[in-house]
This record gives structure tokens, C-alpha cells and sequence, in this order.
């Protein structure tokens, strides 16, 4: 059954199988986990006691092969390999980008403008009026 380590707890190696158990793998006493087990390596592994409350046994069979990690600094200079070689394409003159957000936000403050000029030119007319009529 396929197996993912997930992590390495002293003399023992916990399990996550492809059917979502947990198991473990455990060193004997006298030894230790093998040097070349690593977080994140997957595997073939065994059931050799199952428990459905408590805790898995399993057996290692066979790891895969996996390519070594990359350094930090060798994940770096990749980065930065591709970002030096890469190039956007240009925008051409009849492409040009229309925010229609902006737009929209401009049509909406025009429209608050006006109506409030409305409101003034009523007032305004209101006003007038009522001098003309008052004789002030």
C-alpha cells in the first residue's frame, strides 16, 4: 500500500497510507531510524497490525525515488534565470486598457452632481420668488 512519511519521531516513523490511515513504522530498540528517510518521501508499506482505535503497524517495503531537494540558493538563481529571460509581450496601441470601474465611479459622481445643481437651481427659483412676490 502507498504511503506518505509524515513525520520522524525518535524511533519511529508516523504514516499517512493513500487510504487516509495513520500508521507507524517502528525501529527497534537497539536501532535508529534509518539515515535516509525523509518528511515528504513516499513509499511501499505493509500492514502488520492493525488496529482500528489505536495505533497501525506498518513495514517498510521500498521507497521511491525522489530528486534530491534544491538548495535556497539554487531555487534562487533558477528564479531568477526565469524571470531575467522572460518578456511580457507589448501591449499594441489599439489595445488600450479601459478601467470600467473608474468609469463607472465617474458616471455616478456626475449623476450626484447634477442632481444636486437641480436641487440648487429649485432653491434658487424658490427664492427668487418669493422676493419678487415679497417686494424685498
Amino acid at each position: 500500500m502507498l504511503g506518505e512519511i509524515v513525520s520522524i519521531e525518535g524511533t519511529r516513523i508516523r504514516v499517512r497510507l493513500a487510504s487516509g490511515t495513520i500508521g507507524f513504522v517502528e525501529a527497534s530498540a537497539t536501532s535508529q531510524v534509518p539515515s535516509g528517510l525523509a518528511v515528504g518521501q513516499t513509499g511501499k508499506f505493509s500492514v502488520e497490525h492493525p488496529v482500528e482505535d489505536g495505533e497501525t503497524t506498518l513495514c517498510l517495503i521500498s521507497l521511491e525515488e525522489t530528486e534530491a531537494p534544491h538548495s535556497f540558493e539554487s531555487d534562487v538563481h533558477r528564479l531568477q534565470t526565469a524571470l531575467n529571460h522572460h518578456h511580457a509581450a507589448p501591449l499594441s496601441s489599439h489595445e488600450a486598457i479601459v478601467p470600467t470601474m473608474d468609469e463607472q465611479r465617474i458616471q455616478q459622481w456626475l449623476q450626484r452632481v447634477e442632481q444636486r445643481l437641480e436641487q440648487l437651481r429649485r432653491n434658487r427659483t424658490k427664492r427668487l420668488d418669493e422676493e419678487f412676490y415679497s417686494g424685498s
